[in-house]
């Protein structure tokens, strides 16, 4: 009887601890998602790992940040059959996209669908909105965002998270673009449609140009830059500033970064790359040059272009597409900051969630935009 009792009451004492662990959980990360619980608690572990083991080559690195490298090295990626039907792994890549797992969009996000037309071309947009920045959506300065995905994937799903994120930070409304994606729709076809929602703002929801930020990731960052080049040469007005997180801005690959770092790059493959590039580009990639301006915003002009933010990882095959984007803008006289990300990975600030690094960054951004703003309002 007396090891009957030991045992029942070992049970019941582990059935409140593991009550405990599973109401704390969820509260500490404010999520009920288990997906998401799971990654946060490896991340947590690992984090806590990584304090007591130093990384003597790269000390300027959080603990935090080395555990997400981790976790990001433990995904695998999709493994791309060259011999496989591109739909299928399109389809794949798009399903495999789960950044709304690792950065889910919280319970005080509003997110509104807005159909927008100009000049006989329509698009599908989303107004994303913290609850804690703004009871509605306030157009009085805004961001568009362009998101990433190698212009093959990403949609609103993904994003809301992190752009609810930006909105409460920025204390301002964002407006994601959902642009056509390739294959299905090649490039310069994601242009046309943020041309079409920066002109649709500004002529039927007199939205000062003044009032836009133009923002994006990785290949929605070099959509950014295509889609400025294309407002100037329509001779359209012009954002007040654009800023960019690991714009893709080369699809010539000509930076040495590309070769440089292809070993440390935990999110980009060569081979995927190139694979990218074809269905970026359609079924007549062989006869486009990947240096053309109208594909690679690197090659086009930067004169006249608004006050730029530029942030890149040194540990990323991108770095380079940063560097000589900022080179040749700066040659032009173009008001230009390049944040260097120190062994950083592509896109890194996207990750907020998880390590200080990002946040740092993200922050150093929201200062930029509140001294640009009143630096436009009130020229010196």
């Amino acid at each position: 009887m007396f090891l009957i009792n030991r045992i029942w009451k070992f049970i019941r004492n582990l059935s409140i601890l593991v009550l405990i662990i599973a109401v704390l959980i969820p509260f500490r990360y404010g999520s009920i998602n288990p997906q998401y619980l799971r990654v946060r608690c490896i991340h947590s572990f690992l984090s806590l790992t990584y304090t007591f083991i130093k990384d003597e080559n790269r000390p300027t690195l959080s603990a935090d940040y080395r555990a997400f490298e981790t976790l990001l090295r433990l995904k695998p990626l999709v493994e791309l059959d060259p011999l496989a039907d591109p739909k299928s792994v399109i389809k794949e890549i798009r399903s495999a996209f789960t950044l709304s797992v690792i950065v889910p969009k919280p319970t005080l996000c509003q997110v509104k669908k807005q159909i927008y037309t100009h000049q006989g071309h329509t698009v599908d947009a989303y107004w994303v909105n913290h609850h804690r920045t703004n009871e509605q959506f306030n157009t009085k300065n805004i961001v568009i965002y362009l998101h990433g995905g190698a212009y093959l994937a990403g949609d609103i799903h993904s994003y809301s998270g992190y752009e609810c994120y930006l909105s409460h930070l920025f204390n301002m409304s964002l407006i994601h673009l959902e642009y056509r994606l390739a294959p299905e729709h090649p490039l310069p076809s994601a242009v046309d449609d943020a041309v079409t929602l920066y002109n649709a703002l500004v002529q039927q929801e007199n939205i000062s140009s003044s009032h836009i930020t133009i923002m994006g990731d990785s290949a929605g960052g070099g959509l950014a830059l295509l889609t400025v080049q294309s407002l100037i040469s329509q001779q359209y007005s012009i954002p007040r500033s654009v800023i960019l997180i690991s714009p893709w801005t080369d699809l010539s690959s000509s930076g040495q970064s590309y070769i440089r770092n292809r070993l440390v790059d935990v999110l980009i493959r060569p081979e995927s790359l190139t694979w990218g590039i074809k269905q970026v580009l359609g079924h007549n990639h062989e006869q486009i040059k990947r240096d053309d301006p109208i594909y690679s915003p690197l090659f086009g002009s930067f004169e006249g272009f608004p006050s730029m933010y530029i942030t890149v990882g040194t540990a990323e095959m991108l770095e380079d597409d940063s560097r000589q984007v900022v080179e040749k803008a700066k040659q032009v006289g173009i008001d230009v900051i390049l944040e260097e990300g120190i062994d950083l990975a592509h896109a890194y600030p996207l990750f907020y969630l998880y390590y200080p690094e990002a946040r740092d960054t993200l922050n150093n951004i929201k200062d930029w935009i509140e001294k640009n703003s009143i630096s436009y309002e009130f020229p010196l």
